[in-house]
């Protein structure tokens, strides 16, 4: 088998783990349009709260600190999987293939849940028009970029909101 078929084999097996595991979530987030989503230049009005909901958006060589209680999205996690999946495969189709369908058993719902998490990010990375990373997303609203303190990236828009006001 050649390392082409075999990465085929490995990408359809990502496709449908991720199909089957957060399909019925993206499509949810995807009926609902990201109004108002800007790069913390627009704030809503009204008093300053909490957010309820903070989404960050990252790829695997970015450090995140203090991103308790937010939602990460690991944007390469698909990449990360199918390198996972594919490396050091023998060069033969049979034995490519059974080690491939040990390394998919093993992993199992870890593989779905990574698909998942990788393909629901950029799903609701294109939703939120995000143009580059890192970004935390405050209640669906505002987008703060360059930040991996995430922590700090929602006090910088507290700040900027409590000034709008």
């Amino acid at each position: 088998m050649t390392a082409h078929v075999l990465r085929s084999a490995v990408h359809a097996a990502l496709r449908l783990a991720t199909t089957l595991a957060c399909l019925p979530a993206a499509l949810s987030a995807a009926a609902q349009p990201a109004q108002g989503a800007t790069a913390i230049v627009r704030t809503p009005t009204g008093p300053v709260a909490a957010p309820h909901r903070v989404e960050v958006f990252v790829n695997s060589a970015m450090l995140l600190t203090h991103a308790d209680g937010a939602t990460v999205y690991l944007l390469d996690g698909l990449q990360l999987l199918e390198a996972q999946l594919s490396q050091g495969l023998p060069s033969t189709e049979a034995e490519a293939a059974r080690v491939a369908r040990e390394r998919v058993q093993r992993l199992g719902g870890q593989l779905q849940a990574r698909a998942a998490n990788a393909a629901q990010g950029m799903v609701l990375a294109a939703q939120y028009g995000i143009d580059r990373i890192p970004a935390v997303v405050i209640d669906g609203r505002a987008i703060v970029y360059g930040m991996t303190d995430v922590q700090k990236a929602v006090a910088a828009y507290a700040l900027r909101q409590e000034r709008a006001r």
